[in-house]
C-alpha cells in the first residue's frame, strides 16, 4: 500500500470518528448538566471519587493488558493463533478481576461491616462496575485496533446515550439521589454490560477463548512490551488523577463535586479528540511501521500529529473564550466558579494530547522505559505542587498545576523522543491554523459579548465558528487534500 493510499485511509477513518466524537462530546454535556442537577455538589464529589478510583484502578491493573492488546491483535492472523492470543488475553482479564472482587468483597464486608446500608450497596456496586468497566476497554480496544470503526463508533454513541437515560429514569423511580450517586454507577453497569455482550456476539471472539491454549509465548511478548507500563500507568494516574484526592481531604467533597465538574467539560472535549484522532490515524502507523519502512512512519505520525491540531486547537481556542458561558449555561448554579478550571484544564489536556503523540517512538519500537521517567518527573511535580498550593488558593491551584506539570510533560516527550523518531512540525501549515483560530475567536468573542446569551445561542456561536474557521482553512488552502480524498471517497461510494 502506497503513502497516498494510507493517507486516504487515515483520512476517512478520522472523519467517521471525528462526527461521532463531537455527538458523544455534545450528549456528555448535556450529562454534566443533569447529574449536576440531580446531585449535590457533595454527592457528585462522592461520584467523582468513585469513577476517579475505578479509572485509576483499571489503569493500574488492566491497563498493560488493554495496551498489549492493541498493539498485538493485528500481529496474530490466523485461526491458530489468535486462539493462542485470546486465550492467553482473557485469562489473564479473568485472573485480575477475580482476584480484585473476592479482595473486594472480603474488604467490604469486614471493614465497612455495621455502618449503613447504602453505603455497603454503593462500594458493592463499585466493585462490579470496576469489572464491566475494564472489561469493555479491553474489548472496545481490539475493534479500534481491527478496524471494526461503525461497530466501535455506534457503540460508543450508544452507551454514553443510554448511561444518561437509564440514569435519569433510576433517580425519578427511586428518588436517592439527595445522599447517595448509586442510581449512576448502576446505569453505569448496565449498559457496559450491554456494549461487553454485543461485542462479543458480533466479533464472535468467544470461539477463541479455552484455558488450555493459555500461551507462556504470548504472555512473555506481553510482558517485555507492557511491564515498563506498569509503571508508567501508576504514574500517569498519579499524574491525570492524583489532584481529587488532594483535594477531598483538604477542601472536603463539595469542592472536590465543584471542581471536578468544571475539570470534566475540558477533559470530556480533549479526550474525545485525542481517541478520534488517534484511533483514526494509529492502526495505519503501525501497520507501516510493522513493514519495517521507518521514514513512511515518521511522516504519517507527523499528518496524525497535524490532524490533532487541526481538531484540537480551535477547541481550545473555543473553551478559553466560552469557558465562563458553559459553566454557567450547562453546571447548576452550584457548581458556576466562572470558567477558570476549565481553561487551565483545557490547556492541560492540550499538551497531554501533544505529548501521547510524541510517545509514539517508544510504543512502536516497544522501548517504554523513557516514558516511565518521564511520566515520575511530571507526576511528582504535579503530587508536590497540588500538595503544597491547594491548601493555600484552593482547588484553582490543581487546574493551573495541572497544566505544568503536562507542560513539564511535553518538553520531555519531544527533546527525548527526537531520538528515535521524528515528527515533522509544519509551520505554515501550523500558521494557517493558528490564523484560522483567531479569526474563529473574533467571531466567537464577538458573539459572546453582543447576543443575549442562552444554550440555543451558545450553539449557534459554536456553529458560526465552526463555519469560520473550516471556511478560513479551505480559503489558506490547508484542506485542499483531505477536501479532495473526502470528495473521491463519498463519489466512489455512491457508485457501489
Amino acid at each position: 500500500m502506497n503513502t497516498h493510499e494510507v493517507k486516504k485511509i487515515m483520512v476517512k477513518d478520522t472523519m467517521l470518528y471525528l462526527p461521532a466524537r463531537i455527538i458523544e462530546g455534545l450528549i456528555g454535556l448535556i450529562t454534566i448538566t443533569l447529574y449536576t442537577g440531580f446531585f449535590a455538589p457533595e454527592v457528585y464529589g462522592y461520584y467523582g471519587l468513585i469513577t476517579t478510583t475505578i479509572n485509576i484502578s483499571s489503569f493500574l491493573l488492566v491497563g498493560w493488558l488493554i495496551q498489549s492488546v492493541y498493539r498485538y491483535v493485528n500481529a496474530f492472523d490466523s485461526d491458530k493463533r489468535r486462539t493462542l492470543f485470546y486465550s492467553t488475553s482473557f485469562t489473564l482479564w479473568l485472573c485480575t478481576n477475580v482476584i480484585v472482587v473476592v479482595l473486594g468483597l472480603a474488604g467490604i464486608f469486614l471493614i465497612n461491616r455495621g455502618r449503613e446500608a447504602y453505603l455497603t450497596q454503593l462500594l458493592i456496586l463499585s466493585l462490579i462496575m470496576f469489572v464491566t468497566f475494564n472489561t469493555n476497554q479491553v474489548l472496545t480496544s481490539i475493534l479500534a485496533a481491527t478496524r471494526k470503526t461503525k461497530l466501535y463508533l455506534f457503540l460508543s454513541i450508544f452507551s454514553v446515550s443510554m448511561k444518561l437515560l437509564l440514569t435519569i429514569l433510576l433517580v425519578n423511580k427511586y428518588q436517592t439521589n439527595h445522599y447517595t450517586p448509586a442510581t449512576a454507577v448502576l446505569s453505569n453497569i448496565v449498559v457496559d454490560t450491554v456494549v461487553i455482550i454485543t461485542i462479543v456476539l458480533r466479533t464472535k471472539i468467544h470461539r477463541y477463548f479455552t484455558f488450555k491454549y493459555f500461551s507462556k509465548i504470548v504472555l512473555r511478548k506481553f510482558m517485555i512490551y507492557s511491564l515498563p507500563l506498569v509503571g508508567v500507568n501508576i504514574t500517569m494516574s498519579i499524574l491525570n488523577l492524583s489532584d481529587r484526592y488532594v483535594i477531598t481531604p483538604i477542601l472536603g467533597a463539595e469542592q472536590m463535586g465543584i471542581y471536578h465538574a468544571n475539570y470534566t467539560i475540558s477533559s470530556t472535549v480533549f479526550n474525545l479528540i485525542l481517541v478520534a484522532v488517534m484511533r483514526g490515524v494509529y492502526p495505519m502507523i503501525l501497520k507501516t511501521w510493522r513493514q519495517n519502512n521507518k521514514s513512511q512512519t515518521e511522516y504519517f505520525l507527523s499528518q496524525a500529529v497535524r490532524y490533532y491540531l487541526l481538531v484540537s486547537l480551535p477547541a481550545l481556542t473555543g473553551l478559553c473564550i466560552l469557558s465562563a458561558v458553559i459553566s454557567k449555561l450547562f453546571l447548576d448554579a452550584a457548581y458556576f466558579e466562572n470558567g477558570f478550571v476549565i481553561i487551565w484544564v483545557a490547556i492541560g489536556m492540550f499538551l497531554y494530547g501533544l505529548a501521547e503523540y510524541s510517545n509514539k517512538a517508544w510504543e512502536l519500537t516497544s522501548n517504554t522505559k523513557p516514558l516511565f521517567y518521564n511520566t515520575v518527573i511530571s507526576a511528582s511535580l504535579n503530587l508536590g505542587l497540588n500538595i503544597i498550593f491547594v491548601k493555600v488558593y484552593g482547588y484553582r491551584a490543581a487546574a493551573v498545576n495541572t497544566a505544568l506539570a503536562y507542560l513539564v510533560y511535553l518538553s520531555l516527550s519531544l527533546s527525548r523522543s527526537r531520538k528515535i523518531m521524528k515528527i515533522a512540525f509544519n509551520r505554515l501549515s501550523i500558521a494557517r491554523i493558528v490564523l484560522a483560530c483567531f479569526i474563529m475567536g473574533l467571531v466567537v468573542w464577538t458573539g459572546v459579548h453582543y447576543m443575549r446569551l442562552s444554550v440555543i445561542s451558545l450553539i449557534l456561536i459554536v456553529i458560526t465558528g465552526c463555519v469560520v474557521y473550516f471556511g478560513s482553512l479551505i480559503l489558506t488552502g490547508e484542506l485542499k487534500t483531505e477536501i479532495n480524498y473526502l470528495i473521491n471517497w463519498i463519489n466512489r461510494t455512491k457508485k457501489q
